[in-house]
């Protein structure tokens, strides 16, 4: 999965500010989810796979990210649960992901600036990553464990 990298200071004068509540959270995924289901790559996975009800799927998401960060606690459900669901109907590749945080990446700088911007940006890439390893049947962790010693037993790592 291709790893978050921070791009270079934009020369021109900026306005954009940093993400600060619950309706910079709303702007932030109804933004990126227009572009995504128009999106070759992975539109028709929310247009056809899923049949995304997008109306209904913004205050989720707004939740989701406003919990992420914001630690607000307001998603109570499974992320996980629901991407296994969808790569059941269609095997979720990298491909997929990567595209998601692409267009999530290019959201986010379009529209903010600051400490939480670029934890959403991070954010984003661990979460996409641990999930990616997960529907397809490998360790959520992007580190597998290390043994200490050369030869230990696996109870032992």
């Amino acid at each position: 999965m291709d790893s978050y990298q921070p791009g270079p200071p934009r020369q021109e004068q900026d306005h954009r500010r940093d993400l600060q509540d619950r309706d910079d959270v709303l702007l932030l995924v109804e933004t990126f989810y227009t572009k995504a289901f128009s999106d070759p790559v992975i539109g028709r996975i929310f247009t056809e796979v899923v049949d995304m009800d997008l109306a209904a799927h913004m205050p989720i998401m707004a939740d989701f990210w406003q919990t992420v960060l914001f630690k607000a606690g307001l998603y109570k459900r499974n992320a996980l649960a629901v991407h296994f669901d969808i790569h059941a109907k269609e095997p979720l590749t990298l491909e997929h992901f990567n595209r998601w945080l692409q267009l999530w990446t290019l959201t986010v700088d379009g529209l903010f600036r600051g400490e939480k911007a670029e934890l959403a940006k991070v954010q984003a890439h661990q979460i996409g990553g641990s999930m990616l390893r997960r529907v397809t049947g490998k360790s959520a962790s992007a580190y597998e464990r290390i043994s200490l010693r050369p030869g230990a037993r696996a109870e032992e790592r």
